[in-house]
């Protein structure tokens, strides 16, 4: 079984099953977090931030 595969299906999923409230908190951690990694010269940072709002669900 491809382990990376499924939860690459299964974090969307996921995410989009937490309730509206902490949904709107999620997604607002993740683009402050996206913004914050702009900034940063680590190239891991860029990387991280962008993962985390695919799994969220956010285009960027």
């Amino acid at each position: 079984m491809n382990w990376t595969a499924w939860m690459m299906r299964l974090m969307p999923n996921l995410v989009a099953s937490v309730s509206p409230p902490l949904r709107t908190k999620l997604v607002n951690f993740a683009k402050s977090f996206y913004d914050d990694a702009k900034k940063s010269e680590n190239p891991w940072d860029h990387f991280i931030a962008e993962v985390i709002n695919w799994a969220v669900g956010i285009n960027v």
